[in-house]
């Protein structure tokens, strides 16, 4: 063997053993993701369900769920257009389990994909600080992708938080392709207000020192490129404990209320998957908002913008926002006033009852009453 073809089989024993290690750490690996994905599906869908691999480009992959009340499979349907789902932040495509067959009932099949870069789909290079443009690029090129893979023409594009931000995207450079645009609590909307709470600055001078230096940190942090993967990833096994707090201190009222039907444990375990995985495209964070989550290019005033250009080719937008979200629900006000003066019908902006950001977890029945409104008008 030649000195060559040594360091070449080093390299990959190397390589090997370090993921090893950091499978071993962490608590994770792609199968285990698979499973409590399947967990987490398994209790809450009924409808048939397709779980796809969705080639894209240079072997890359995403990771696709699809559902449909027809007999004939993934593209069997009513000839209404399809919903596409796109996740938020820290979430995956299973995460919409209570909705799925609420939307399919509709006579629509229901696509769920992980982001490009994320969760079950393939890591390709993300473009780190390169700007929003090309971070943005790198997801709007991967939904189309995927989209002409599958093979479809015309969807209804549901997005949460920050996948309601890629959708936005993705309906200003492809609006040909979009029959309707929801928007459940998007990301990234409105110019930046005065800063509020933590990050206020006479707040932040009267905190005792630590609290001072925890804020300071994750400023620091956060303008660093980390992310709370990261902080997963570092705490190894303690990270599905951290998990399992922010599912039970974070929906406590709805399970209180009864308004969430997800069990705290299956989800949690999903998510402490999702999150120990290796590194892709949840670098789009810091990429994308600055500290304290402002956009750093608004996504409302560029949408207006591109919706005059439209016309009358633009696609009809909805906006959805929990009762108690903490997202900026005036931003979107404000974005569905200056479209009503340029469309009928106008834009409807829908608040869901007993729900908070994470508003098809809180309250999965009201949220899906407000998808099938929306989908309605359109349908």
């Amino acid at each position: 063997m030649d000195a060559a073809a040594k360091s070449l089989t080093s390299s990959v024993c190397f390589t090997g053993a370090r993921e090893r290690l950091r499978d071993w750490w962490t608590q994770s690996s792609e199968e285990r993701l698979r499973e409590t994905e399947e967990a987490l599906l398994r209790n809450a869908v009924s409808s048939k369900m397709k779980v796809m691999e969705v080639p894209i480009s240079d072997g890359q992959t995403v990771h696709t769920l699809c559902v449909s009340q027809g007999a004939q499979g993934a593209r069997a349907g009513s000839g209404l257009a399809p919903v596409v789902l796109i996740h938020g932040y820290f979430m995956g495509s299973g995460s919409w389990a209570h909705s799925f067959d609420s939307l399919a009932s509709t006579g629509r099949n229901v696509y769920s994909i992980d982001w490009p870069g994320w969760g079950l789909s393939s890591k390709p290079d993300f473009p780190m600080q390169q700007g929003t443009h090309a971070c943005e690029q790198f997801f709007i090129e991967g939904i189309e992708q995927w989209r002409r893979s599958v093979g479809l023409n015309r969807v209804v594009l549901l997005g949460h938080s920050f996948g309601g931000y890629f959708a936005a995207c993705y309906a200003m450079k492809h609006p040909e392709n979009v029959e309707a645009l929801i928007l459940a609590s998007p990301v990234g909307m409105g110019e930046k207000r005065d800063e509020r709470g933590l990050l206020n600055p006479d707040r932040l001078k009267a905190m005792p020192w630590w609290q001072r230096t925890l804020v300071t940190t994750a400023r620091d942090m956060w303008s660093g490129g980390w992310t709370p993967m990261d902080i997963v990833r570092g705490l190894g096994p303690a990270g599905l404990w951290l998990a399992r707090w922010y599912m039970d201190r974070r929906f406590r009222l709805p399970r209180e209320l009864g308004t969430m039907q997800a069990d705290k444990d299956e989800t949690a375990a999903y998510i402490h998957q999702l999150a120990a995985r290796p590194a892709g495209s949840e670098r789009c964070l810091g990429e994308l908002l600055s500290f304290g989550a402002w956009a750093k290019d608004p996504i409302g005033p560029r949408l207006a913008q591109r919706w005059q250009e439209l016309g009358s080719r633009a696609p009809p937008v909805t906006l959805l926002y929990g009762e108690s979200d903490w997202m900026d629900a005036s931003a979107g006000v404000e974005l569905a006033g200056a479209l009503a003066k340029m469309r009928r019908p106008a834009p409807e902006v829908i608040v869901v009852e007993s729900a908070g950001h994470q508003l098809f977890l809180d309250n999965p029945a009201a949220f899906n009453a407000a998808c099938h409104r929306a989908t309605r008008k359109h349908g």
